[in-house]
């Protein structure tokens, strides 16, 4: 009995040491990073936040660790961590779709699809609709916004995220739901009515095929506020 303790301890001892032998190995030292296309963030900043180089051992880079440090990071929505042997790390990272931008007197706060406040900027780069009328009076980054009238938070969340999805919707730069009984939506040259919440989803179905054939340099008024009847555009001259 006490040989087989004895072979079970040298079994253990002998694993020990192969592993630590592996741990200093520059064998498993990560020399790839592979990781997907980013829209919002720089991938040497990831790599620099997961303080990987080419002297982390890969059996020593904890996982778990390395997708905690990054959610702290509002522009990550979620992220994957998989390590391939001998040497490889994948990282595959989703990030947060802002859809719009609201304007603040230090900036412009970054929204995404849910609500939830992702950033605030003193400028913006990317050409996404500004909102008006959320009447609030705080946020907290990395919380969904809070607003005085939630049936105007709701249905500027409807706009931006049918904007995203919709081709010919992407040229809308304002909305503004400051009276819900009379919703605008703005392009460079025109000024959309969309009259009240209801039928929205048909309102903008119906204004993305308008604009598949309207002219970007064509000025005036579209009313599509009452689905009963015929879109009306009114040109400015």
């Amino acid at each position: 009995m006490k040989k087989i303790y004895m072979y079970i301890l040298m079994g253990i001892a002998l694993i020990a040491l192969i592993f630590m032998l592996l741990m200093l190995s520059p064998f498993l030292n990560i020399e790839n990073i592979e990781m997907n296309d980013l829209e919002n963030l720089e991938k040497a900043d990831i790599i620099r936040e997961l303080k990987l180089d080419k002297t982390t051992n890969i059996l020593t880079f904890n996982s778990f660790v390395a997708k905690r440090r990054l959610k702290t990071n509002y522009y990550v929505e979620d992220i994957k961590v998989t390590k391939k042997l001998p040497n490889t790390i994948n990282i595959n990272i989703i990030e947060r779709n802002i859809v719009g931008y609201i304007p603040y007197p230090s900036g412009y706060i970054y929204i995404d699809k849910y609500g939830m406040v992702v950033d605030v900027q003193p400028n913006y780069t990317k050409p996404l609709p500004m909102i008006y009328g959320l009447g609030f009076d705080k946020f907290i980054i990395g919380k969904k916004l809070k607003t005085d009238n939630q049936e105007a938070f709701e249905i500027v969340m409807e706009i931006t995220n049918t904007i995203k999805s919709k081709e010919h919707l992407k040229n809308i730069l304002k909305i503004d739901v400051s009276d819900l009984n009379d919703i605008h939506l703005y392009m460079e040259n025109l000024d959309i009515l969309l009259g009240g919440r209801e039928a929205l989803n048909i309102k903008m179905n119906t204004l993305n095929e308008i604009l598949k054939n309207f002219k970007p340099e064509e000025k005036g008024f579209l009313y599509i506020n009452d689905i009963n009847k015929p879109p009306i555009f009114k040109y400015i001259t």
